[in-house]
């Protein structure tokens, strides 16, 4: 769970106040949150004090790596990555996430929903989908990078199948969840399959599609770095993987920990967005509630 998530609060009539009004909250913060954070700080720093430092690193250490090796790191260069700044790295590792992102959430979507609507696709697809989205990311990168080699595609097309699976499991599980008294009413007024589809079963499955993709998003972090890791000339898992192989335990914690706040960064970002996405739902719950 993110540090902060919108959230609008009814008031004293019970709808939602306006985004401009005083009394509108588009942030709460969770005092949890950060001090989760302050607690595994306490725990490493604590931990650090009585292993070896080569083994476990301070927390002020590893950040003074991560402040050193930004924008320029000569000692990545002597391990051979040409311009492998820990910047130019997570810029390229991001770009391939969120293309991953795009692309996966956009067919799995799709494919969930027009799958919800029809039991013959639905028997064809369900089976691969299910079979497929098991295969673990270990078992399915070598054949990847054995047809599309240790460039870009691999990866990228590693984390959108797996975006895909996810997004696939929910939007499916949106379109069974929507109540059919809409699509009843549509139908009645002449609405055919796909006018169906598209003005009554999107717009009321958007807010558990957006959660999906908000799931994919934070998961497609570590299935990209582990995409290159296994097999990359770019990217955060390309300097762990050459850092891993030099026994540099203190960049390694300095990629992980950039890692981190990008991907919670994002995740922070997403949740703010869908919630804006999705703020009539939110709404509607509170009036109906009323």
């Amino acid at each position: 769970m993110p540090i902060g998530w919108p959230v609008p609060p009814p008031n004293e009539a019970g709808t939602a106040p306006s985004r401009g009004g005083a009394g509108a909250a588009w942030w709460r913060i969770d005092p949890l949150a950060p001090a989760g954070y302050a607690l595994l700080l306490l725990i490493w720093q604590g931990l650090s004090l009585v292993v070896p430092a080569f083994s476990l690193p301070s927390p002020l250490s590893v950040l003074a790596r991560l402040r050193e090796d930004f924008f320029a790191a000569p000692d990545l260069a002597f391990y051979g990555l040409d311009n492998a700044s820990l910047f130019n790295s997570m810029i390229y590792t991001g770009e391939n996430v969120l293309v991953a992102v795009v692309v996966g959430g956009t067919l799995g979507a799709l494919a969930g929903l027009v799958t919800g609507r029809s039991a013959v696709l639905r028997a064809l697809l369900d089976p691969v989908m299910m079979t497929a989205g098991t295969v673990p990311i270990l078992v399915a990168a070598p054949f990847l990078l054995i047809w599309f080699g240790v460039g870009r595609a691999s990866s990228v097309l590693l984390v959108t199948f797996y975006v895909a699976v996810i997004l696939y499991l929910a939007a499916q599980r949106a379109s069974d969840n929507l109540e059919p008294i809409y699509e009843d009413a549509a139908r009645t007024l002449g609405a055919r399959d796909w006018a169906v589809l598209r003005d009554v079963v999107l717009p009321g499955t958007v807010p558990e599609i957006l959660g999906g993709l908000r799931i994919a998003l934070a998961g497609a972090w570590g299935l990209e770095a582990i995409a290159e890791l296994l097999g990359a000339q770019r990217g955060i898992g390309k300097v762990i993987e050459v850092l891993a192989g030099a026994t540099e335990v203190r960049g390694i914690l300095a990629c992980l920990l950039l890692l981190g706040f990008v991907a919670v960064g994002f995740d922070a970002l997403a949740g703010a967005a869908f919630a804006r996405l999705s703020v009539w739902n939110q709404r509607a719950r509170i009036g109906g509630a009323a």
